[in-house]
């Protein structure tokens, strides 16, 4: 069993998650790999990145699992219905194209917190995001697990409860967009994928 990471917008595989998902694996679950993600901040290239990484892990018969926070539990929705994987999504963004104009944040130079590039998002990106979210529609609920916290200042959680009224929906009172107390999360995940 393998699990990928992927973080959210602005973010990288340094993200706090990664570090906690990371070190309660290893310390509870040494067995299983761990591996947090890099991938590029523009949107098309984002996808071709993770498809090409899930496309190589199905060709070497790894047992692939997704941990997706935000803009990364977008992506996961994404490799799901292509690659028909089991994901949990942390606050995820369901919407990222509305997010995008909601925050004035086409065409405006932008800044990853980690790497510190610089990148753009276009309204070609909007297009593709906006197909995106039509896409993921067919995700499966009986492969996906969601973790809210109402207190997520960045995200309207009612929007991914309502998306999600199907799958497994794990929602806590207070928190943040960050989600305080993840590794309280880590057990139910991790079960959550060995259940067939």
């Amino acid at each position: 069993m393998k699990i990928a990471y992927l973080h959210g917008f602005q973010s990288s595989s340094k993200a706090r998650k990664a570090t906690i998902l990371k070190n309660e694996l290893s310390n509870q679950y040494p067995n299983i790999e761990f591996v947090s993600l890099d991938f590029p901040d523009d949107i098309h290239k984002a996808v071709d990145f993770l498809k090409g990484f899930v496309k190589n892990e199905i060709k070497k018969g790894t047992e692939l699992y997704l941990v997706g926070s935000s803009m990364g539990g977008f992506f996961s929705l994404v490799l799901q219905i292509e690659f028909d994987l089991k994901i949990a999504l942390v606050n995820p963004c369901i919407y990222p194209s509305e997010f995008c104009i909601e925050h004035s944040l086409i065409n405006v130079l932008l800044e990853n917190f980690d790497t510190h590039e610089k990148f753009k998002i276009t309204n070609e990106d909007i297009e593709y995001l906006k197909e995106l979210e039509q896409s993921i529609k067919e995700y499966n609920p009986k492969k996906t697990s969601v973790y809210l916290q109402t207190g997520d200042e960045v995200l309207d959680y009612k929007k991914a409860k309502l998306f999600f009224k199907d799958a497994f929906v794990n929602i806590e009172s207070g928190g943040s967009h960050t989600y305080d107390n993840f590794e309280k999360c880590i057990k139910q995940i991790v079960e959550f994928f060995k259940k067939y």
